[in-house]
């Protein structure tokens, strides 16, 4: 019992609810499925949690050690290794989602019958803004490494665009300052879209250069307008 009500007080608790642990035995004798329901969505969610804590050590770890090199070198080994944990994140972050939200779904079904409360809006936590980023001028700089060249975009925001032809299509990259550098990445070939990705402000930046490396294989210069 001590192991369950641990799941589902974390669980709740990761999504600003509280359950009635002292009721529950009662509450699962009338309405059985509802509380199975969120000891399922609750399980669900603590794992999909862990996942993403797991992936998210890994690329400190592997960040400190890039941080660590040599600034004259690249070490391609570990951009890779830092590119495999960035794909894997970014594919688990709708599972991120969906976890969540079907744990939210449970926990209301047990506030119709009175055992779970949802977080109090008079308690709504402050946060600091989020800090601006430091990495975007070296962003810039591997960018125009990996073969991009800036170029001018629509957008009256303040965006910088960066881009590369290649032989079966194009890359571009678009800089928010005004949104805490974010960086946004999009493939096309052919027949139009066929990548896309978007990294946050704490993104390293071997994630970002890796995954432009692993969406173009080989850019071509000679096809850019601006190539001499």
């Amino acid at each position: 019992m001590d192991t369950l009500r641990d799941l589902l007080t974390a669980a709740a608790t990761s999504v600003g609810w509280q359950v009635d642990l002292d009721q529950l035995p009662v509450t699962c004798a009338h309405t059985p499925d509802l509380v199975l329901a969120l000891i399922d969505a609750g399980s669900a969610h603590l794992s999909t949690l862990a996942a993403d804590a797991a992936l998210t050590e890994a690329a400190r770890s592997i960040q400190t050690i890039t941080a660590d090199a040599d600034p004259d070198t690249v070490d391609w080994f570990a951009a890779e290794l830092l590119g495999r944990v960035a794909q894997l994140a970014h594919s688990h972050a709708s599972r991120l989602g969906h976890s969540r939200r079907g744990l939210v779904t449970a926990l209301r079904a047990l506030h119709e019958e009175g055992a779970a409360w949802p977080p109090d809006p008079s308690h709504t936590a402050t946060t600091d803004p989020m800090p601006v980023a430091t990495i975007y001028p070296g962003l810039r700089q591997h960018l125009v490494a990996v073969g991009l060249r800036q170029v001018p975009t629509a957008d009256t925001t303040g965006t910088v665009g960066y881009e590369a032809m290649y032989d079966h299509g194009r890359i571009s990259v678009t800089l928010h300052p005004g949104d805490g550098y974010r960086a946004e990445i999009h493939a096309f070939d052919q027949a139009g879209l066929a990548w896309s990705a978007t990294f946050g402000p704490d993104t390293p930046i071997a994630v970002i250069t890796t995954a432009i490396r692993r969406a173009v294989p080989a850019v071509d210069d000679s096809r850019h307008p601006d190539a001499t």
